[in-house]
């Protein structure tokens, strides 16, 4: 089910059509003149990913895009503990939990600057 943006000759105006197939038929309008002279234009797409797609592309903990999922805070002690058999104690779990909602844990919040020294 593809998104197309359209361009309005008129306004200038980016507008987007949501079609449910492809080969389904466009009538672009501008959403801000109602005009009908519009340039279709060629933008970005998008691709679903699954769970494991994401931790088989920031698997490389050595990587420096690593982080930039948050799914990957904590991963490495959740798959340590799971592999010992252990349950992650509480006050872990509740840290990681916090970090991947974007809360630094506890001492980490020492660690970053006093905005008022940026």
């Amino acid at each position: 089910m593809p998104i197309y943006e359209y361009r309005c000759e008129n306004c200038e105006s980016k507008t987007s059509v949501f079609v449910r197939t492809v080969s389904s038929p466009v009538d672009a309008a501008c959403s801000s003149c109602g005009s009908k002279e519009m340039t279709r234009l060629i933008t970005s797409f998008g691709i679903s990913k699954t769970v494991s797609d994401v931790h088989e592309a920031f698997s490389n903990p050595n990587s420096s895009d690593y982080y930039s999922d948050p799914r990957n805070i904590g991963r490495w002690t959740e798959e340590k503990f799971a592999n010992m058999g252990m349950e992650i104690p509480s006050s872990v779990r509740n840290m990681i939990d916090s970090a991947r909602d974007g809360e630094m844990p506890g001492a980490a919040k020492d660690l970053q600057p006093n905005v008022n020294e940026i």
